[in-house]
């Protein structure tokens, strides 16, 4: 039983990392030119809200409960005194959109971007 590549499967392969390719480049060319912001809120209230940029380096201790730090264009949950650490475990956020909640604390950590743009008017 052997397995060869045929030269239609070589074709969909093909076709197929064009495809990631496209998506890759328009979905990165979109947020190159937006400025991104971390905001932190809590209790339903914007505490701070932050551009983010190349010399960006800001600790945000909310409390003793949260400590956030904001790094370059990046920002993350340091630290959490709740028990489950989901709000840690998210990780690094890097692109607007992304977020990371403490439920214990009402926390929550998120980027956003800002553009020249609009998406959208609704009446």
């Amino acid at each position: 039983m052997r397995s060869r590549l045929k030269w239609g499967d070589a074709v969909i392969i093909a076709v197929v990392l064009v495809l990631a390719a496209a998506l890759t480049a328009a979905f990165g060319a979109g947020t190159q030119g937006d400025r991104l912001y971390a905001e932190v809120w809590q209790d339903n209230q914007l505490v701070e809200r932050v551009a983010l940029n190349d010399g960006t380096d800001r600790t945000i201790d909310l409390d003793g409960h949260n400590v956030i730090v904001l790094s370059g264009k990046s920002a993350r949950m340091a630290s959490a005194d709740c028990r489950d650490q989901v709000c840690v475990r998210t990780g690094t956020l890097t692109r607007a959109g992304q977020f990371a909640v403490c439920l214990p604390n009402r926390v929550v950590l998120k980027i956003v971007g800002e553009s020249g743009e609009i998406d959208a008017i609704v009446s």
